[in-house]
């Protein structure tokens, strides 16, 4: 349980410092523009890790 709970905070860590930035609370945001950041930072470090496989 530990170690689930330390990867969804790793997980959601770039959408949760983006809303803070921005001054948005997690209930004002409902989800939406920290799944926004957190889908375009994950897929920029896939895209960034691809080469690294082929």
């Amino acid at each position: 349980m530990q170690k689930q709970n330390i990867f969804l905070k790793i997980f959601f860590a770039p959408g949760n410092y983006v809303i803070r930035k921005v001054g948005i609370s997690i209930e004002e945001d409902g989800g939406i523009l920290r799944s926004f950041i957190n889908m375009c930072f994950w897929s920029v470090i896939i895209l960034m890790c691809i080469p690294l496989f082929l």
